[in-house]
């Protein structure tokens, strides 16, 4: 079981007595701001690709976690191989660069044991 909840945004979405913006789907109603629990895995998956609806607990907050923990392996991966070779790039380098810099640093590297 997930929650799923409204954001507010939907341009068609009516205004309740509380002056709550609300809409209706799949035949539940989503008050913004207000959690609804959605157990059918279906519907999970339409609401996490919806941008009017958060998704808390579902496969693809899982998903999210996974890919940043294993970004961040990464990163700590290329920074020691970088600083056997005394290469030591700012902390707040991000990954992409990070792999350029490896990349190109081997490169030099495969050039410099060809001479």
């Amino acid at each position: 079981m997930s929650a799923v909840t409204y954001h507010g945004e939907y341009p068609e979405g009516q205004v309740n007595e509380d002056g709550k913006r609300y809409v209706v789907q799949h035949e539940e109603t989503f008050v913004e701001g207000k959690s609804v629990n959605v157990t059918d895995k279906g519907l999970l998956a339409k609401f996490a690709a919806n941008r009017f609806f958060k998704t808390e607990g579902s496969d693809k907050d899982a998903i999210a976690q996974g890919a940043d923990e294993a970004d961040k392996a990464e990163a700590e991966a290329i920074r020691a191989k970088l600083a056997e070779d005394g290469i030591h790039p700012h902390h707040l380098t991000k990954l992409p660069n990070l792999r350029k810099l490896r990349d190109e640093h081997e490169a030099l590297k495969a050039e410099a044991a060809q001479d």
